[in-house]
């Protein structure tokens, strides 16, 4: 794993700001750092368990298993983009403006991570269930979000 010296800092002010401000040893606030850590991961799996059962409930499992081999599988730019144009030739694709903003976790080929889409942006997007759509920003970026989370333009 890389290291970045601009996190690292940011770490070590955030143990020291402890320490200094609970008036504890730098041991103890670097202990409080990884509880913090641990605990806040913790949350975060248990929210997408929860987030995940929710979500299998309410699909159809031909649509969980749709969203799955998307989660689990690796797609090359060229498998998105059929699986774009495919969409669009059954006319699955419908504009959208997206109702919430923040951080879309996309994955090609060319592109790993987060994207900061603010709200209000039109997007195409493909309904799945009335639970879930899959918005695509060009054919080769796509991401699952919630229903509610779109209006339909």
């Amino acid at each position: 794993m890389d290291s970045d010296p601009v996190k690292d800092l940011e770490i070590v002010a955030y143990v020291m700001t402890i320490a200094k401000t609970h008036k504890i040893s730098v041991k103890e606030a670097l202990e409080f750092y990884f509880k913090k850590l641990k605990f806040e991961l913790e949350q975060k799996q248990q929210d997408k368990t929860n987030l995940s059962s929710s979500l299998k409930e309410r699909l159809s499992p031909q649509n969980w298993e749709a969203v799955m081999k998307y989660v689990r599988h690796h797609l090359t730019n060229e498998e998105i983009s059929q699986a774009y144009y495919q969409a669009k030739n059954e006319g699955k694709l419908k504009p959208a403006k997206l109702l919430v903003g923040g951080d879309f976790y996309f994955r090609n080929s060319d592109f790993v991570g987060s994207k900061y889409l603010p709200p209000g942006i039109t997007v195409e997007a493909e309904v799945y269930d009335n639970t879930i759509g899959h918005v695509w920003l060009s054919p080769i970026e796509c991401e699952f979000v919630f229903i509610d989370e779109l209006e339909f333009i």
